[in-house]
């Protein structure tokens, strides 16, 4: 009997969290795809894994229509604290009160649900997603076309079927097969170190045990983790000490609730139900390179990992599923050059550098053990030296401070023109404007939604003063040179101008047609944010995953072709069919239209 083969654009690897945004990303973006998980998911393991959904994943998720959602789940968390002999020592919040966002919380959902709300999405675009198939060979195939990889993969019955896709995403976890395949080394190193976690419904004497993230200070378990989850249910974690079980030996749920007990003393815990629990190994790695013969991917645990010790896990995966999904889609569709997907190795695989780098501090903290780098520190005590670890890496961890290095083709140096408080590579944090007639603030980002496409913001100022800067912006874009001669269809816009809202219409205070959307900045506070010059204004050229591409000044829109002409493709002649005439695919000679 024949195989049957099926056609796509991008096959995903792995439907845990990362998998599945990615593929959901990218069919909110108009491209195919189709999800392959060789697991069949149980009550219990999809109940546990990872829970803290950290602030900037947060409004990750906001702009894809899938933070309210989860945010009817999960349990909100902004304060943390700590425990010794029974006693509070320190407290302090979850997130720095210098942040700029709207989520200034972190969201404890559990993995099952999180899994949940974005495989509902998925399939509500007409998504696929195979339970319980495996993938089995990745042939990229000799004669280039639009279908250049042919991935083998088998459902529970034991047969087998074939995928054609344009590219794989491989998101399938620690072990991952598409890394595997791709001979993608897999750089770092294990300990013989193991942490438990167990969640359930407990009863404790614990002081305010609903309070959000509580760390117990324990002579013999290093720092306990305390968090609160989703559905009335605790988290408890903590290391396992080398002497409580001999290498080989079985451990039990009722070893695991045992030791629990120890470690929470002089606290008492019991469980009433159990829901899950794990015994894991710690250690990090991190894959040499997230793409592999051009149309191979990895993501999340399938190109780093760590401990849990910073919940950063999903996070960072779920941050590379943004990051890849636009790229993808506008080179499948193509608008981009292909070098453009470079970067994204080049901008998530150094942030998962850093936060392997502080993970190792961290792990060995929890443990109760003090690390080499900060064994010069005048205090010796590890849970203290934790606590300001987890405070100083406070802004990275949230996924607020992370910031793209310019390379002069995705991130672009702002003109030396404008003076901004934010600069290209960073997020571009959110604001709050008036809609013309309607006098209630709102967030620009609720308005501006994540569809592939980048936002060009432009600040206004107060058009008393910038009468003239508008008057070129508006030349500008009518004008020849103007970036919307692409006919690509990803680009939003939007028009803030310093004004009251009490009567008039928009283009009678522009004095020009509006740009897109027009909003009211009534008390400059937007641009004070952003650090706009009320009596200049600028342009913010703001990428499909929110990060600042790069800005001008009104009269400079000369400079926003030139940021697009980077790696935009002009017309449509040099597609994805001839990327390659009959040379094998592993060694593509690439061939485009770029602009100068």
């Amino acid at each position: 009997m024949s195989q049957s083969t099926t056609e796509i654009d991008v096959l995903v690897c792995g439907g845990g969290p990362v998998g599945l945004l990615t593929a959901y990303c990218l069919s909110r973006y108009g491209v195919s795809t189709m999800v392959v998980e060789q697991h069949v998911p149980t009550s219990e393991t999809r109940y546990g894994r990872a829970a803290m959904i950290m602030p900037r994943t947060l409004e990750l998720l906001d702009q894809l229509d899938l933070a309210d959602a989860l945010g009817q789940i999960g349990f909100a968390v902004r304060g943390q604290k700590a425990y010794k002999d029974g006693k509070m020592v320190e407290i302090g919040p979850t997130v720095s009160s210098e942040s700029d966002t709207f989520f200034d919380y972190v969201l404890v959902c559990r993995q099952r649900w999180t899994e949940q709300v974005i495989a509902d999405a998925y399939t509500k675009l007409n998504g696929t997603l195979q339970y319980g198939t495996k993938l089995t060979n990745i042939e990229i195939t000799e004669q280039a076309s639009n279908d250049t990889v042919l991935t083998t993969v088998m459902n529970p019955a034991g047969q087998e079927s074939h995928v054609k896709s344009k590219y794989i995403v491989g998101a399938d976890g620690g072990r991952s097969v598409v890394r595997k395949l791709a001979g993608i080394e897999f750089e770092g190193e294990g300990t013989s170190r193991r942490w438990v976690r167990i969640d359930g419904i407990v009863e404790t004497n614990m002081p305010e045990a609903r309070y959000g993230l509580t760390s117990i200070h324990s002579a013999s378990h290093g720092s306990i983790l305390w968090v609160c989850l989703d559905h009335n249910a605790t988290r408890v974690g903590f290391s396992l000490p080398d002497t409580c079980w001999p290498v080989g030996k079985e451990i039990t749920q009722d070893d695991i609730v045992q030791e629990a007990r120890k470690a929470l003393k002089p606290f008492t815990l019991e469980f009433k139900s159990v829901d899950w629990w794990t015994v894991y190994s710690i250690g990090q790695r991190l894959a040499a390179d997230y793409r592999a013969h051009d149309r191979l991917f990895v993501a999340g645990d399938a190109a780093h990992t760590y401990s849990s010790g910073s919940a950063q896990g999903m996070n960072v995966g779920l941050q590379d599923a943004v990051n890849l999904a636009w790229k993808l889609a506008g080179r499948i569709k193509s608008h981009f050059v292909d070098r453009l997907l470079n970067t994204y190795n080049i901008e998530r695989r150094a942030v998962a550098e850093q936060i392997i780098a502080q993970d190792k501090i961290i792990s060995l903290l929890t443990e109760g053990k003090i690390p080499s780098e900060l064994r010069d520190d005048p205090d010796k005590n590890p849970h203290r030296l934790l606590f300001k670890q987890l405070k100083k890496n406070q802004a990275y961890s949230s996924g607020l401070g992370i910031a793209y290095p310019e390379d002069n083709l995705a991130i672009v140096r702002a003109s030396g023109t404008v003076a901004l408080r934010i600069r290209s590579g960073e997020r571009a944090p959110d604001i709050l404007v008036q809609r013309p007639g309607i006098r209630v603030p709102l967030r620009l980002h609720s308005q501006m939604k994540y569809h592939g496409a980048f936002a060009i913001v432009v600040f206004c100022g107060d058009t008393s003063k910038t009468e003239d800067l508008i008057t070129e912006w508006r030349s500008y874009l009518d004008g020849a040179e103007s970036f919307m001669r692409y006919k690509a269809d990803i680009f939003d816009s939007a028009t803030i101008m310093i004004h009251d809202n009490y009567a008039g219409a928009p283009s009678e205070s522009l004095k020009t047609h509006p740009f897109g959307q027009v909003f009211y900045d009534t008390d400059g506070s937007a641009h004070e944010r952003y650090g706009i010059a009320h009596d200049k204004g600028a342009v913010l050229t703001i990428r499909p995953d929110g990060v600042v591409g790069t800005a001008c000044a009104l009269n400079e829109g000369h400079l926003v072709s030139a940021f697009f002409a980077k790696f935009m493709i002009t017309e449509k002649e040099e597609t994805l069919v001839s990327e390659s005439n009959g040379v094998s695919a592993h060694h593509l000679t690439k061939g485009e239209i770029e602009l100068n």
